[in-house]
Order: C-alpha cells, then sequence, then structure tokens
C-alpha cells in the first residue's frame, strides 16, 4: 500500500526510528499510525519514546572535515534535554555520528545509514531520550586544486556553519588577511542568517513567494500600476539587502557591505576570492 511521506516523517520524529523502519511499520500496520507506533515498540526501535514522547530540540550541532579536505559535513543531532546535551557521553556520541555520516556520504537526514541508525537507537535507550537527527549538509570541494572549506561552531554547538571558499591563488589560503575574513564571514552568516550568498543564487520560490506578499500589499494601495512595480522593485531590494550574503551590511562596520569588504580583501591579498556557498543551523530551527 501507498504510504504518506509525511505519515514516515511524524512517525519518525515521534519514535526516533529509521525512515525505512517507519515505512515498514505502518505497511505492517495498514497505514494505522498509532498500530504503527506498537509495532515499532515490539521490535525495540522506539526507546526513545519511554519519556513521552517528549518533542527533541535540545542537542548540539556539529563538524567533520575529511582527512585529505575534500569533504566536510555539518549535523544537527537533537536530545529532549539540555542536560543530556551538556554530558560528555552525549558529546562523543554526537562527534561519532557525524564522522559516520562524512564516511559514508550520507547527503540529507533522510538518509541516514544503517551504522547511524542503529547508534542511534543504542543511544535514545541509554539516555533514556528521544533523539533524532533533524539537519545535514554535506559539502564536497568544487575546487580540488583551488577551493577551501572553514567551518565555525557557535555558543557551544547551538548553531553551526560552513563554508567554500576558491582563491584564484592557493598560495593566499596562509595570508593573516583573508584566515581574518574568512572568519568574519562565519560569524556574519551564523548571526545575520543570509539565505543565498548572492541575488543569483537566491532561491527562486522564496522570491517568487515574496515578491507575491509585496505586490498584493502595493495593490492595495490603490495607487497605479507604475507606482506599484517601482513599490515592489524597492521592497525586493530591500529584501535582497537583508537576506543575501553580499548585499547584507558587514556587521563589524556597518558603513560597508560584505560584498565591499571582500572587495577590499581581494585588494589587499592582490587576489580574488570568491564565497562558493554555505550552509548554517541553529538548534531547534526548521
Amino acid at each position: 500500500m501507498a504510504i504518506d511521506p509525511k505519515d514516515i516523517k511524524t512517525l519518525r520524529e515521534k519514535t526516533g526510528a529509521g525512515i525505512m523502519d517507519c515505512k515498514k511499520a505502518l505497511i505492517e500496520g495498514a497505514g494505522d499510525f498509532k498500530r504503527a507506533v506498537k509495532i515499532l515498540r515490539e521490535k525495540g526501535l522506539a526507546e526513545a519514546t519511554k519519556r513521552g514522547h517528549k518533542e527533541a530540540k535540545e542537542g548540539l550541532i556539529a563538524v567533520s572535515e575529511s582527512s585529505d579536505g575534500t569533504g566536510i559535513l555539518m549535523a544537527e543531532i537533537n536530545c529532549e534535554t539540555d542536560f543530556v546535551s551538556r554530558t560528555e557521553k552525549y558529546v562523543d556520541f554526537v562527534r561519532d555520528i557525524v564522522t559516520i555520516l562524512l564516511d559514508k556520504k550520507t547527503e540529507s537526514a533522510d538518509s541516514l545509514p544503517e551504522e547511524a541508525v542503529t547508534k542511534i537507537k543504542e543511544a535514545a535507550a541509554a539516555f533514556g531520550e528521544n533523539i533524532l537527527v533533524r539537519n545535514v549538509a554535506r559539502f564536497i570541494r568544487q575546487d580540488v586544486g583551488k577551493s577551501i572549506f572553514a567551518h565555525y561552531i557557535h555558543l557551544g554547538g547551538k548553531a553551526g556553519v560552513i563554508a567554500e571558499f576558491i582563491l584564484e591563488d592557493p598560495k593566499k589560503a596562509q595570508d593573516e588577511t583573508l584566515k581574518t575574513f574568512i572568519k568574519n564571514i562565519l560569524l556574519q552568516i551564523a548571526s545575520m542568517n543570509p539565505l543565498s550568498v548572492s541575488k543569483d543564487d537566491f532561491p527562486e520560490d522564496v522570491l517568487r513567494e515574496q515578491r507575491e506578499i509585496y505586490m498584493k500589499q502595493a495593490q492595495e494601495s490603490g495607487k497605479p500600476d507604475a507606482i506599484i512595480e517601482k513599490m515592489v522593485t524597492g521592497r525586493i531590494g530591500k529584501f535582497f539587502a537583508e537576506n543575501c550574503l553580499l548585499n547584507q551590511k558587514y556587521v563589524k562596520d556597518g558603513d560597508m557591505t560584505v560584498e565591499k569588504y571582500l572587495l577590499e580583501v581581494e585588494k589587499k591579498i592582490e587576489s580574488s576570492v570568491k564565497i562558493a556557498r554555505f550552509a548554517r543551523f541553529r538548534l531547534g530551527e526548521e
């Protein structure tokens, strides 16, 4: 029988069991959610439910980078309480999981390798809490000769950023000016939460939805179409300034944008630098 992916996701969040285990339980239970939960319990796959299915939004964000520098992965691994997340045992568990996810080339939280699923089940039983991997971001170097990875973990694992930079001259990776720039960009991303590097890579669905909102608001003003279009264009420009990294005001100097800061750094090191991409997680955020 066909199973709604939303039901699989809900069952996974409720029990901490793996995607395939949840799907099989729903099929075996003929789509009955309560029956599926019971099936998982009976199979020992839902140990995290014994504390009343408390929502798991505490935990840690951690990063693992391959020894040869060709890959990097960041994951948000949730538990129920801040107390558990601060234990040495949980920190070690998270470190093991992100390493497994990187080694197994995991692309998303919906495709966890069996080795990770097994460890999560064991940890859920040991900690007596619901534990799940909420978010995963994995990068493979776009240009082996010129790109480098950088990462930043904020507030003891409550927020994290990974980013890829492409250097015209790889030797500049050791330049202190560039190192400071990269550190500052990671801080910028962590604090200002941009949605893209530039306008060119901005998510089309988000932009389309925002434009529709601005258009509806402008139309309610009763102004002529030509004025409405200018109003929408102006608001979109402001939206980009708030949500595109290069267009944002630089947090350490409000008189310049991140793009201007980048240009100044390129001039100092006499080489071009491209902020290729980034991923940002904050604990508990959807």
